[in-house]
């Protein structure tokens, strides 16, 4: 089973899901939410072989759509949209699914977030619809960070008062696809002095919630 760097929250399967979703277009009276139960499980299933088990997050505010496949681990994390409460259901239930059978999916479409489970004969079972909660990321008191430019790209640096530089967040605008790519990277530092080990353990949890607001267009 694979795993995700320390950066990532989830992978992209928005091409797997619309690929499929193309193949499986046969019968256009069948409801849209049968249908994408039907597609979305196709590609969970895949996705559960690489990943272990893991949500089908799907993404939309504006004109930004986007489908993630997050695993278990990093749920918390790229869910940082939703209240405690329905974090907590879509851990009970990911501990429960049948992931050779099943699949879990959870769309994001603001004011509402949505938990449902996919079903092998297509159905579209939903668990729980809780509110949007865009609340700012707080850092802790020992931590700055500051926005710079740096050419054509953007980058928000991250300081430790003790510690030092700890990382930072790139944003690298693609004109010609009107995409923006979000890297994180962490000061080169030794890989095994205690001060490193230290800047990674803070640096990475932070990144990873902004990355995750960043990546789906929900940032403040």
């Amino acid at each position: 089973m694979k795993e995700l760097n320390n950066e990532q929250i989830g992978v992209s399967i928005k091409k797997q899901i619309e690929d499929v979703a193309t193949q499986n277009n046969t019968n256009p009276n069948q409801p849209l939410l049968e249908s994408f139960a039907s597609v979305a499980l196709q590609v969970a299933l895949v996705q559960y072989d690489e990943w272990g088990r893991g949500i089908i997050l799907g993404i939309e505010k504006g004109k930004h759509k986007d489908f993630l496949y997050v695993p278990l681990p990093n749920t918390d994390v790229a869910l940082w949209m939703a209240s405690v409460e329905f974090k907590r259901e879509v851990t009970s239930v990911l501990q429960q699914y049948d992931p050779t059978k099943e699949a879990v999916i959870v769309m994001a479409v603001p004011p509402t977030v949505q938990l449902f489970v996919a079903q092998p004969n297509g159905k579209m079972n939903i668990v729980r619809i809780s509110d949007v909660i865009l609340a700012p990321i707080s850092l802790p008191p020992s931590i700055n960070v500051r926005k710079e430019q740096d050419g054509s790209y953007f980058c928000f640096v991250f300081t430790h008062k003790e510690l030092g530089k700890l990382g930072r967040i790139v944003l690298i605008p693609h004109p010609a696809t009107g995409q923006t790519e979000i890297k994180c990277e962490i000061v080169q530092n030794s890989g095994f002095s205690l001060d490193a080990k230290k800047q990674e353990k803070i640096f990475y949890p932070l990144a990873k919630e902004l990355i995750a607001r960043m990546g789906i267009g929900l940032a403040k």
